[in-house]
């Protein structure tokens, strides 16, 4: 088992460095399978590891380690089409915003409208909060009986953001309102239910255009130099001109 996870550590360390990307990434993917697969069937799982899962099986097929990574410094290869690059992010895109929204789906399937009863919030939340499979042993879920009125309607709002969360991938206006309504569902579930997906926040980087960001970052550092330089001039001093008795005539 140590040997197990020292190879998992180092492939996924490797990985991300992005070092001998089209092997490690392979082994990467089949070790956590194998790892989440043993250790999950006897402990506690969570749904947002899974989506992490299928995140290597795509990293793993598919040409990331080109550009920001040990490979792709190393020596210069072949640039592929653009769509080569772009499809994984969308598909992981995809895989995201479906946890979301397959949740959404799951939910209204398997409790109807009993789901938005009053007493569903509190008592789900009490339940996680007096096991001790969970990642912290907050006690906010009991304070929640008193406001049961307020939970249908929190209920709704949750509901309707999951089954818009598809919309982050395609309008880019609503993708930052979707995704920071998520970090904070997550803040107030890890109070209320004791469990912060970590992974699934994570995971929010791929909806982040990254060359657009670090062209912005560009222009900021580029703003910034021009800023400083000119502030760097000196000027000259009129006092002195008038103190030697020359008017610059």
């Amino acid at each position: 088992m140590v040997l197990l996870k020292w190879a998992l550590i180092i492939s996924l360390s490797m990985s991300t460095v992005g070092y001998l990307s089209s092997v490690s990434t392979k082994l990467s993917a089949l070790l956590v399978v194998f790892y989440q697969g043993l250790l999950r069937s006897l402990g506690h799982f969570n749904h947002d590891e899974i989506i992490a899962i299928y995140f290597l099986i795509v990293l793993a097929f598919t040409p990331c380690g080109e550009a920001f990574a040990v490979d792709g410094w190393a020596g210069r290869k072949q640039r592929k089409p653009a769509f080569a690059y772009g499809y994984p992010i969308l598909l992981m895109q995809m895989l995201l915003a479906w946890s979301y929204f397959s949740s959404a789906l799951i939910k209204l399937r398997v409790s109807g409208l009993s789901y938005f009863s009053p007493d569903n919030l509190p008592a789900l939340a009490i339940t996680q909060s007096l096991d001790n499979l969970h990642d912290a042993h907050f006690r906010l879920a009991f304070w929640l009986p008193a406001i049961r009125q307020y939970t249908p309607a929190i209920v709704v709002v949750v509901l309707i953001w999951e089954l818009f969360f598809p919309v982050a991938i395609f309008w880019r206006r609503l993708r930052w309102w979707i995704l920071g309504f998520g970090v904070a569902f997550h803040v107030v579930t890890f109070f209320l239910l004791n469990f912060l997906f970590v992974y699934q926040l994570a995971m929010y980087a791929v909806f982040v255009d990254w060359p657009r960001f670090l062209h912005w970052l560009s222009k900021r550092r580029s703003s910034f130099q021009l800023i400083s330089s000119r502030r760097g001039l000196r000027l000259p001093d009129p006092t002195k001109d008038v103190a030697s008795g020359s008017h610059g005539i």
